[in-house]
């Protein structure tokens, strides 16, 4: 007379395995199935909430440096030097509003501008972050202008290519949202790694999000000469805990007409309108509404408002893309919703597009530096 092994009993389970069927038995087995499910589905949030309070420190993304950038700061000291005169303070705030420090770059002179329409490719980087299992995810939104890929016109034909099948920009020339492209189901295609690793060409714009300990606006998204003159085939991350070496890359896709008669959205740009008031870590008044976040260091939160968040409303907000991500998973969980504010004429504006730097804005640029 063999003895039958019970069911509920197998000879290669862990004791962790052992015990959460022992328990989920015990608790569940004599609900009605309705309320087994809603019990199971509380239980696996409750363990989740416990892991990521646990796992709080390392799947926190700090950035590597939160200081402010010194050109800028330079740039909105020098206009407090020619208050008395209202032609040298006009350029001075010319020069301010229209470069920062990737524009000038270290040795503080401005690149020749270009009169030709300009378009930019907009791209979406991801890393795992480390002592997290590569089960959570930091990103960046990487932009790069078309000349960058001038010399390898095989990946670009292949960028133009992938066009095709992407959701194109629902903000138009006039910055303008609509409609178009709402059917096409394809946010992003991915670039194998042998055809990234080779774009070495300096001059695109990366655009990232971290915690830090500070509470000014927007300098939790560093924007320093590094930053602003990246390559598409680097490495770098903009905070300290990301598995660069695993960088994956993906396509999402064009600000601007490839064929040329409509300029883009540069990644200068797209940091001034997702920042929205807040210059490198300045202040520059206070009276613009905030783009979903005030992007400070001390807002960060690793589930509801993380650089994945923050890579949303730069693809949705400001570039009108697709804010699909490639396999997230738990890192992104919030669904960004662009925020609107109505005119007195009852019409809707959208708060993420690029600020207008008027008189008032400067005025209230000078009342920061006097203030300090």
């Amino acid at each position: 007379n063999r003895k039958r092994r019970p069911s509920h009993t197998w000879p290669h389970t862990s004791i962790l395995e052992r015990l959460g069927f022992t328990m989920t038995t015990f608790l569940f087995s004599r609900l009605p199935i309705p309320h087994r499910i809603a019990g199971f589905a509380l239980t696996a949030t409750f363990f989740i909430l416990v892991i990521l309070a646990l796992a709080r420190h390392n799947l926190r993304g700090d950035i590597v440096d939160s200081s402010p950038s010194a050109s800028s700061s330079s740039l909105l000291r020098s206009q407090s030097h020619f208050a008395s005169s209202e032609q040298h303070n006009e350029e001075a705030f010319v020069q301010f509003a229209s470069t920062t420090e990737s524009a000038t770059g270290p040795g503080g002179e401005a690149p020749a501008e270009d009169d030709a329409p300009k378009s930019y490719y907009i791209f979406l980087q991801k890393f795992p972050l480390e002592s997290s299992w590569i089960k959570v995810y930091h990103t960046e939104v990487i932009v790069c202008p078309r000349e960058n890929f001038a010399n390898d016109p095989a990946f670009l034909n292949m960028l133009d290519g992938s066009l095709k099948s992407l959701t194109p920009s629902q903000i138009d020339s006039t910055n303008i949202r609509s409609s178009v492209g709402d059917g096409v189901q394809n946010g992003f295609v991915a670039i194998e790694k042998d055809q990234w690793s080779k774009q070495s060409e300096p001059g695109c714009v990366q655009l990232g999000y971290g915690g830090a300990n500070c509470s000014m606006g927007c300098c939790g998204s560093p924007h320093k000469h590094q930053n602003t003159n990246y390559a598409l085939n680097s490495h770098q991350a903009v905070i300290g805990n990301a598995m660069t070496d695993h960088k994956e890359l993906y396509f999402y896709g064009v600000s601007g007409s490839t064929a040329g008669g409509v300029d883009g959205i540069s990644g200068e740009d797209a940091y001034k309108s997702v920042c929205h008031g807040h210059m490198n870590a300045i202040e520059m008044g206070g009276t613009l509404p905030k783009c979903v976040s005030n992007w400070a260091g001390q807002d960060y939160n690793p589930l509801t408002n993380n650089c994945n968040t923050f890579t949303s409303t730069v693809l949705k907000c400001v570039y009108g893309l697709s804010d699909a991500k490639p396999h997230l998973g738990v890192s992104d969980l919030i669904t960004v919703k662009c925020p609107k504010e109505a005119k007195e004429d009852g019409a809707e504006v959208e708060q993420c597009l690029l600020p207008k730097m008027d008189k008032s804005f400067e005025v209230h640029s000078e009342e920061a530096i006097m203030s300090e």
